[in-house]
């Protein structure tokens, strides 16, 4: 694995930066990263983003969030934190569904080489430790975005911002400037 790879895996302000520095607005990007982050703590590693570009077209009509914010963010469960995260998620489902694996046995579960052995190991990893990861999984994803969403608004709101690289669209010849807050309703 090359240095800088490993070097945005092991430092969460690089990931931190990444995402303040998307170009949207504040809401966009606080929903984006609160929706990447809930992912993130599910048990899916591997097809997360997949599963940010599902919901995204899902929700479409709905609403709208920052999909780069989102990808980003999902990076905060990677081959370095996935063991840490799964464990804490099993533990909280263990609160709610008996479960019996050490951690030992967890780790050894997702320990995989190569994509045939990745499946073997999400099979095998919800065939013993399905029920309490699962239900740890969506408690903490969801506790975990709806805590994220105004953390990242009042971090955002707190950071200068910088003016959008958007081009105007062109104005009739004699027609006056527009200001850019009569850009933005146009819009």
């Amino acid at each position: 694995m090359s240095q800088n790879r490993l070097y945005w895996y092991l430092h969460p302000r690089r990931l931190l930066h990444a995402v303040l520095t998307v170009d949207d607005s504040p809401h966009s990007i606080a929903l984006g990263t609160a929706i990447g982050m809930a992912v993130a703590m599910t048990p899916t590693v591997g097809i997360q983003m997949i599963i940010v570009l599902i919901v995204a077209f899902l929700t479409c009509r709905l609403f709208s969030f920052s999909r780069v914010a989102a990808l980003i963010t999902v990076y905060v469960s990677n081959p370095f934190t996935v063991i840490p995260i799964y464990w804490f998620n099993y533990k909280v489902g263990t609160l709610f569904v008996h479960g019996t694996v050490t951690h030992e046995e967890f780790a050894s579960l997702l320990h995989y080489e190569g994509l045939r052995a990745w499946w073997d190991s999400f099979c095998a990893l919800f065939l013993r430790v399905g029920a309490p990861l699962l239900i740890g999984s969506a408690i903490v994803a969801t506790l975990v975005g709806l805590i994220t969403y105004p953390l990242m608004r009042r971090l955002l709101a707190s950071m200068p911002r910088k003016k959008s690289h958007t081009v105007k669209p062109p104005q009739p010849i004699g027609a006056p400037e527009r200001t850019e807050e009569q850009h933005r309703v146009a819009s």
